[in-house]
């Protein structure tokens, strides 16, 4: 009653005021919950659900009873628990209740179970178990079974945020699901396996999320999605949300629907309250949603290139055009995520790896911003073409534009023409002037040193700044003209790096014609009002101070 899909407040209000007054008054009955370990497997994960209620008053009952309750608990010696939180010694029993709450027919109780994956990812329970102290590859035992139980609890969560994300049907709150099924796969993607070959971490558990170039038609590792599902989707009707009172009934026929066949993962919807009668430990319940393969990288990313890019939608009906914001946002922090390091062994392949990406989604990104076709008769809202542009920055990678005869998104010199036409004041979309230019500062950061030292480039490069430093009204779009400028400068590196490396040094002997243009541009925002545009000039004029 208390966090199903009872949408009567009285009802929910009162099932927590109950539990709250047993919480408080008699606390030291919870250590002993029952055969069934009730507090434990039911009513605090339940508490840490209901923390999120949309009513002020049923959350703060449930706040009184998860520190009340957790306090309790927290002070007890329990096997098979991790970490020092309570949600963490108690993830297998939240996960169960969040998997329930995202499955529920009530889409408030959607939207907490995504603030609460949210809560879990920015407190790094659903990551990686941080390494081991002392000579930096060896693991005790029970730091492997710590990560085990995260990886499982994270692909379970993964697995259902994935399924609910590429469902057709588009309802208030469903850019949440995109939120918190990439802030999960962000925290993995790092070490993630590569091309079938285990990291020092992944070799220990089966990892959440994988990166191979080989399955670019699956979804989940193996399962040959994108061929399967082709065609089966219908845009008809999709894009209408409502109350949760209104369409439950809508809601099931869509959770029943053609759209979901090829996700459907048999036993997923198994566990019921009457589980766990055997006193079975914990981690069991996280192995009985077990049922899928680890999520593909490259796959993750064509489902929200795919919600994001949907040509049968109206932007203009009531929660779409918020979705496929959430959509491009979502693909653009999945993006960030990977970003190898330069002094890693495998820097080399993974640089790979974000190449295969990017000729993944960059071509359908550019289409997008480049034709602006309308939808229904309405041109693309400013909105998205910003988001878009975002992800086309995100995805780029070192080397990127080497390919001069290629499609215009790989050849460098041409997409940073594209990029300077939109930050000028023929664009009135101040979003898209700004992305534009950090999109142009993003290339410049990554393209070729050879195509770099061209002087086109480095022209449009100081084009797209001063245009961008001529808006006087919107701070953000000048900031973005500086970093333009300091991603210009910085390919050159201190002076004793330059001293040292001829690439370097041809860099510089090629800007060095414009150096008194651009201390002249830095030097003018000095006297800006904003604090971040003269801390981003002051850095220009820093980093070429020592230039000859």
């Amino acid at each position: 009653e208390s966090s199903g899909s009872n949408n009567d407040p009285s009802v929910r209000k009162a099932a927590a005021a109950t539990i709250r007054a047993v919480a408080v008054r008699a606390s030291n009955h919870l250590a002993d919950g029952g055969p069934k370990d009730i507090w434990c497997k039911n009513v605090l994960p339940t508490a840490f659900l209901g923390r999120h209620d949309k009513d002020a008053k049923i959350s703060s009952l449930w706040k009184d009873v998860w520190e009340e309750g957790g306090s309790a608990i927290s002070s007890m010696d329990r096997d098979g628990v991790f970490g020092v939180l309570l949600q963490e010694k108690l993830l297998p029993f939240i996960v169960k209740g969040t998997v329930s709450a995202l499955q529920s027919t009530s889409w408030a109780n959607r939207r907490a179970a995504c603030a609460v994956l949210i809560e879990l990812t920015d407190a790094n329970i659903l990551a990686p178990t941080p390494r081991s102290i002392g000579d930096g590859s060896s693991f005790s035992g029970e730091e492997i079974e710590r990560l085990r139980q995260r990886a499982k609890a994270s692909s379970v969560l993964l697995s259902e945020c994935l399924k609910i994300t590429a469902r057709n049907r588009v309802w208030e709150g469903k850019g949440d699901v995109v939120k918190a099924g990439t802030a999960i796969a962000g925290k993995w993607s790092a070490s993630a396996p590569m091309n079938g070959n285990a990291t020092e971490l992944s070799e220990k558990c089966s990892w959440p999320l994988v990166l191979q170039k080989e399955s670019r038609d699956d979804l989940f590792r193996g399962d040959n999605w994108f061929k399967l599902s082709k065609g089966n989707i219908s845009d008809e009707n999709d894009e209408a949300g409502s109350d949760d009172t209104s369409n439950v009934a809508n809601e099931i026929d869509g959770q029943n629907s053609e759209d979901d066949t090829a996700l459907d993962l048999s036993g997923e919807n198994a566990l019921g309250d009457d589980e766990q009668l055997n006193g079975e430990d914990a981690e069991s319940d996280v192995e009985e949603f077990l049922g899928s393969q680890p999520v593909v990288f490259s796959g993750f990313c064509k489902v929200l290139l795919d919600q994001a890019l949907r040509t049968g939608s109206n932007n203009s009906t009531e929660g779409v055009l918020p979705y496929k914001a959430s959509a491009l946002s979502g693909l653009s922090a999945l993006l960030k995520s990977f970003v190898p390091a330069k002094d890693s062994e495998k820097y080399v392949e993974a640089v790979e790896h974000q190449r295969f990406i990017y000729d993944l989604v960059a071509p359908s990104l550019f289409s997008f911003v480049a034709e602006n076709k309308p939808n229904n008769g309405k041109p693309v809202p400013p909105l998205l073409i910003a988001r878009a542009l975002e992800c086309l920055a995100s995805t780029m990678y070192d080397g990127v534009g080497a390919d001069a005869g290629g499609a215009e998104c790989a050849d460098a010199v041409r997409l940073l023409k594209f990029f300077a036409l939109s930050t000028g004041t023929k664009q009135p979309a101040w979003t898209v002037r700004q992305m534009s230019a950090l999109a142009a500062s993003s290339l410049v950061t990554n393209m070729p040193s050879g195509v770099l030292t061209k002087n086109e480039v480095i022209t449009t490069v100081l084009q797209c700044s001063t245009q961008t430093l001529k808006d006087k009204k919107f701070w953000k779009v000048r900031l973005s003209g500086l970093e333009l400028l300091l991603s210009l400068v910085s390919r050159v590196g201190n002076q004793k790096m330059s001293a040292v490396d001829s690439e370097k040094q041809l860099i510089m002997e090629s800007i060095l014609p414009y150096k008194e243009m651009i201390i002249d541009l830095a030097r003018k925002s000095l006297a800006d009002n904003e604090a971040q545009v003269t801390a981003a000039a002051s850095k220009i004029t820093l980093t070429i101070a020592w230039w000859p």
